[in-house]
Parts: structure tokens; C-alpha cells; sequence
């Protein structure tokens, strides 16, 4: 079995878990632990696709290619973007 075969097959594997968490959903109703389920299932197929895109099997129409790296400048950031921010575990600033 070559890679295309492999990709294939596990991307229908993915489905299969897919529509199989859609049914415990209907059945077991949207729970946290359905909601997880469903979101690891999402990641599977997500990570399904990097690697077909990684072994030129899958679709190229994402941006940004497999390993790319992006660049974030240290610039300073307009304060105003986090004048209505909280501190994490501290809770909105007093000073107002």
C-alpha cells in the first residue's frame, strides 16, 4: 500500500469516527465529555490533512504551507488593545 492508500484510508477511518460521535451526540446529548470527543475527532482530520499536505498527497488550498514558519516582530503593541483586558487568575484592574 503506498502513502495516497494509507492517507485515504485513514481519512475515512476519521469519518467513521466522525459520524460515530454524531450519533452519541443525538444519543448521550451534548455533553463536555461528547464535546471533547467531537473536538479530538476534528484534530484527527486536521492532522490527517498536515501530513497528506506534507507528503504532496493532500489539498494545497490551506495557507501557508507544512512546517512554515511565521514571524512575529517584538514591536510594541497600541496599549489600547488591552485597555479592557483582565490579568489571568487576578481579575480586572481597580483603577478606573
Amino acid at each position: 500500500m503506498g502513502v495516497s492508500d494509507d492517507l485515504t484510508m485513514a481519512a475515512g477511518h476519521v469519518a467513521g469516527l466522525r459520524r460515530a460521535v454524531t450519533a452519541l451526540s443525538k444519543d448521550l446529548g451534548n455533553t463536555i465529555d461528547v464535546q471533547r470527543l467531537r473536538d479530538d475527532v476534528v484534530r484527527l482530520a486536521d492532522d490527517v490533512d498536515l501530513v497528506a499536505r506534507a507528503a504532496g498527497v493532500g489539498s494545497q488550498d490551506r495557507a501557508g504551507g507544512p512546517g512554515e514558519i511565521v514571524f512575529i516582530t517584538d514591536d510594541e503593541y497600541d496599549p489600547s488593545l488591552w485597555s479592557d483586558a483582565e490579568d489571568e487568575g487576578v481579575g480586572p484592574s481597580r483603577n478606573h
